[in-house]
């Protein structure tokens, strides 16, 4: 899934990104500059919008603060998948001031203002965590440990 791109423009290739997001200037450059490296991207403007496609996520990037549902109503719900999915939080409160936000198992939580344009390496890092946790319950279920 992750391929190591000499051109930074390949950074996000092969990679499919869901954003889940309400503010449509900053879904739009999130976007953008995610496709721009090379991402498949599919962005939706709530978190119940955002559920109808995660199967096809291989990481999820989500605003904290949205209509009806937030944040992390949706990583409940991707937590339920039975693939699991990576889950970044991005958000305009403090984890000191929103209890509901600093319990929540994200796999990264990121506090707005956020640089779209450093968003891929935190893509392709917490792809590269997920996957060593993965590999590593792998290989601790299998007899001997191999």
């Amino acid at each position: 899934m992750i391929q190591h791109a000499s051109d930074a423009a390949a950074l996000l290739t092969d990679i499919r990104i869901v954003i889940a997001e309400d503010h449509d200037d900053t879904r739009y450059i999130v976007e953008h500059v995610l496709r721009h490296r090379g991402a498949t991207v599919i962005s939706a403007p709530t978190a119940r919008e955002a559920l109808t496609v995660v199967s096809e996520a291989d990481i999820i990037l989500t605003d904290f603060s949205m209509p009806e549902h937030d944040g992390v109503w949706l990583l409940e719900q991707v937590n339920r998948q039975p693939r699991p999915i990576p889950v970044i939080s991005v958000s305009g409160f403090a984890e000191q001031h929103v209890p509901r936000l600093a319990q929540a198992p994200f796999a990264r939580k990121l506090l707005k203002p956020v640089d779209p344009w450093g968003l891929p390496g935190i893509i392709v890092e917490v792809l590269r965590q997920s996957q060593a946790r993965r590999d590593a319950g792998a290989h601790a279920s299998t007899p001997g440990g191999q």
